[in-house]
């Protein structure tokens, strides 16, 4: 197992608010990497100091906290530690006030919030005990009791609200369909209505204001498990099912990734399982995905950037043999790359951008304050280029040999046609491609209907003629091109209706100079730009479609005289108007 030993991060910020823009800089290259590693793969981190299974555990502020569990059959703890993913490292905390495992815990305001639980063994019944640990301080408080003893409950946050659902006595109690909803601001308790499915030891998570209540067992939970997805809404205290989890199970962990849940591993009758299973609330359906490294149940799962964390657990059971290893899961998925200010690349612009927001509670791109943990992100991609979501197709034809330019964005890879030739380092941006105006062009697949809605294209151009024709899309219109008797930049995308007609500038693009070519329609705008200088606005209803692909250097049906005679460079279309 890896383990590391690093300065703290929490320790280093005091200098940091005094040593500028340097020292933060200083400090993100100087973390262990936040890694861009490839998704759907598993690696190992540093091992929890205490081995443990039954446990909880809640992730706030970019760590996660381990509370409690049992570190065999006969006990059960109060140890409390905190894991730093950036800098993979562990703290010790403060205890909580009692020793146990089977415990429900969420975060709430800042705070961790921990219910009920089993003490002072793992076969022993269930407690009341409400416990709110604030990490500021390092603290516990002890919160009226509830109303009733439970374990092995889910638990979920919606709206201020804190849901208890289902659980039990003890392992080997029956289960009960109770759901319980605590309000923290008011310390009361209001019954809602039952799960169809009493069970226990399932698994919580929240999508869209929505609790998925997921696996779960019953008393015979070394016979018996629950494939089961049960949803309940807070707002009609109503329950509805979805498809079924493909492989039943008890003792999972499930945690959120935009509208996707992901389950993992937990117990199956034949015994504990790497499962990992995701399931799509939009679609009702479920994938599977590559499984943990060890089999185990009873463990913390835990979300941090895009990164997912089991931690702890048992195998085969929560008897013989408890876990203290760390496994870390690429999702590929959540906080964005920090390209803040949408030049698509990540530098020292970007950083002045975020070191405006150092500290602060909120800001524009994060969902909590900027500290080293974004900074560690920052740093993963520091000077590398950074295509967004709405980049369609982007040809950036620097190959240096071969009949195809290749899409950067997607799979909208071009053919060369007659005889262009790649020119290496000619081009504005690397390399380029060099057409003679004599029926040299670039093909590609279709990429959007322009009547379909919002888009842009860009390019860098050299040379031409008037006439000549940069983008036209196949039986189509010339998206973008020289008019005939200045060579000023024009496009031939009409309007929609009897009145639709094209736009023209009044701006040279033929003067053998680099230029950069775009245009831009909202809906209802057309701009023209040049050099990313507004050249030409005007506004239309709407813009006559085609599904046609792309010629790269041609006019719409490779008439005479619409190839172009120069070069052409970094050829991009978003399905967004862009401001450059």
């Amino acid at each position: 197992m890896k383990t590391t030993k690093s300065k703290s991060p929490d320790a280093t910020l005091a200098g940091i608010r005094s040593g500028g823009m340097l020292a933060i800089l200083a400090l993100a290259f100087g973390l262990p990497s936040a890694s861009l590693a490839e998704e759907d793969t598993w690696t190992y981190k540093a091992d929890m100091p205490t081995a443990r299974g039954v446990l909880s555990g809640c992730v706030l502020d970019g760590k996660i906290y381990v509370v409690g569990g049992a570190p065999s059959s006969s006990s059960v703890t109060s140890a409390v530690e905190m894991y730093h993913p950036i800098v993979d490292t562990w703290t010790k905390m403060a205890n909580m006030p009692s020793a146990r495992c089977a415990h429900a815990a969420c975060t709430f305001d800042g705070k961790i919030y921990v219910f009920g639980g089993i003490s002072p063994a793992v076969y022993s019944t269930a407690k009341k005990n409400v416990y709110v640990y604030d990490p500021q301080i390092d603290t516990w408080t002890q919160k009226a009791d509830m109303p009733y003893a439970n374990a092995l409950c889910g638990i979920a946050v919606v709206d201020g609200i804190i849901y208890l659902i289902g659980g039990s006595l003890s392992v080997s109690s029956p289960p009960i369909p109770t759901v319980m909803a605590y309000d923290p601001m008011t310390e009361s308790w209001t019954q809602k209505a039952d799960m169809p499915t009493a069970r226990f030891w399932l698994s919580t998570s929240v999508v869209d204001g929505k609790i998925y209540a997921i696996g779960g067992c019953t008393e015979n939970w070394g016979v018996f498990s629950y494939e089961h997805v049960e949803v309940y809404d807070p707002s009609t205290n109503t329950w509805t099912r979805p498809s079924d989890m493909p492989t039943a199970r008890f003792g999972l962990g499930t945690c959120v990734v935009g509208e996707k849940i992901y389950a993992i591993g937990g117990h199956l009758p034949t015994g504990a399982t790497t499962a990992n299973e995701v399931y799509d609330s939009i679609t009702d359906t479920w994938t599977t995905k590559s499984p943990m490294q060890h089999k185990r149940l009873g463990h913390v799962l835990g979300l941090v950037r895009d990164k997912i964390y089991a931690i702890g657990g048992s195998y085969p059971n929560p008897g013989p043999t408890v876990l203290s290893s760390v496994e870390e899961y690429e999702t590929g998925l959540g906080v964005p790359p920090p390209d803040f200010n949408g030049d698509e690349i990540v530098d020292f612009k970007d950083f002045s951008i975020l070191a405006q927001y150092w500290c602060l509670e909120q800001s524009p791109f994060v969902n909590h304050r900027v500290d080293y943990e974004y900074l560690a992100v920052l740093a993963d991609y520091w000077l590398k280029e950074v295509l967004p979501d709405s980049l369609l197709a982007y040809w950036k034809l620097d190959e240096t040999e071969g009949m195809l330019a290749y899409d950067s964005a997607g799979d909208k890879d071009g053919s060369l046609n007659g005889d262009p030739v790649w020119q290496p380092t000619a081009g504005k941006v690397d390399g380029a491609l060099q057409l003679d105006g004599t029926g040299d062009y670039v093909s590609t697949p279709f990429v959007l209907n322009p009547g379909d809605g919002k888009f842009s294209v860009f390019a860098w151009t050299k040379g031409g003629q008037a006439g000549q024709v940069i983008i036209g899309q196949a039986n189509g219109a010339n998206w973008l091109a020289a008019d005939s008797s200045e060579g000023w930049l024009i496009t031939s995308l009409k309007g929609t209706g009897r009145f639709g007609s094209s736009l023209g500038s009044q701006t040279v693009i033929t003067d053998d100079n680099w230029h950069r070519v775009g245009l831009t329609w909202d809906g209802s705008t057309r701009i023209l730009y040049v050099d990313d200088v507004e050249v030409a606005k005007d506004t239309q209803a709407g813009l006559v479609g085609s599904q046609g692909g792309l010629y790269i250097g041609a006019g719409k049906v490779l008439e005479p005289g619409s190839f172009f005679s120069g070069l052409i460079d970094d050829v991009r279309i978003y399905d967004r108007a862009v401001s450059p």
